[in-house]
């Protein structure tokens, strides 16, 4: 069984990191930083990195559906320079909010998921966060 230089399994860890992000997310980082700058072995810094990456993709996707009110917004705005009696644009039933609690559900699902994978030392592969890690971390496993 492979240990980290804390003496842990790099399974255990690696698990760990996933765990912490779908519960809190500065204690996942600062465990993914002090495996990135502290450890050798190649697995537990990709999980390090790929749990951060998965962290930051749902951050943005829930920062794209904030958008989605502003967009609304600045097209009322837009209609009614041309048209002041226009009917205002509204999203229907407050989906902004459906859609954030949906996105959250699954971020915490899939780390989770990949918390169990990683108890394994198997891993999920996630789309875009695996291709940067692929091309900038030395892939060598």
């Amino acid at each position: 069984m492979l240990k980290t230089k804390m003496g842990v399994s790099i399974a255990l860890v690696g698990a760990a990191m996933y765990f912490l992000g779908a519960i809190a997310f500065t204690p996942a980082v600062l465990l993914a930083g002090a495996m990135l700058i502290m450890e050798d072995n190649q697995w537990v810094k990709r999980q390090a990195a790929k749990m951060i990456g998965v962290v930051i993709v749902f951050s943005l996707l829930g920062i794209a559906i904030g958008w989605i009110d502003d967009v609304v917004n600045v097209l009322n705005i837009i209609v009614h320079w041309f048209a002041k009696d226009a009917k205002y644009l509204s999203i229907p039933g407050n989906i902004e909010s459906l859609l954030r609690t949906i996105i959250g559900a699954a971020e915490e699902v899939l780390l989770v998921v990949m918390g169990f994978m990683a108890l394994k030392m198997k891993e999920i592969r996630f789309g875009v966060v695996d291709k940067l890690l692929d091309r900038f971390m030395n892939n060598n496993q």
